[in-house]
């Protein structure tokens, strides 16, 4: 007698090709596991969702400049009303057209510097309007208001 029996192996054909499909599947699963937060970093925008909807206006002072900024409002306050602009998108996106038609260095500007320049009162009025809504709770503000100050603050 053996002190240690030997067992020989199964043939191949004696598995199910069931336990060949479910190696596959785990191995999938478990492949996607490892690679999803790179998928969806790579598939999300890294842009928030009103960055880019406030398209760069025409230099201050150009005939067209006036024009384009004020069908950028339009269409801008159009989008919020259609939906598919949050409030807080909204203002930011018209605060930042009016800064960027502004010219000078409105564009980094604080509402403490647009107040104690004082040159001006249109864009502070502006900027004073659209904070309570670009950090306030959702919903907040009047959208419609903060174009009409976006408006006037282009025309002056």
């Amino acid at each position: 007698m053996r002190a240690v029996e030997v067992v020989e192996p199964l043939p191949p054909e004696a598995f199910s090709n069931w336990w060949l499909a479910v190696g596959i599947a785990l191995f999938v699963v478990a492949s996607l596991l490892v690679a999803w937060p790179w998928l969806r970093r790579l598939l999300r925008k890294r842009k928030r969702p009103g960055a880019d909807l406030a398209q760069e206006p025409a230099a201050p002072g150009s005939g067209g400049g006036v024009d384009a900024a004020l069908a950028e409002i339009d269409r801008l306050e159009g989008l919020w009303r259609d939906g598919e602009l949050t409030s807080r998108d909204a203002a930011q996106a018209l605060a930042a057209l009016v800064r960027d038609f502004t010219g000078q260095d409105a564009a980094v500007l604080t509402l403490l510097d647009l107040r104690s320049k004082g040159d001006m009162p249109s864009l502070t009025a502006l900027v004073e309007a659209a904070y309570p809504v670009e950090f306030g709770v959702r919903g907040e503000g009047d959208i419609s208001e903060l174009a009409e100050r976006a408006r006037a603050a282009v025309r002056s």
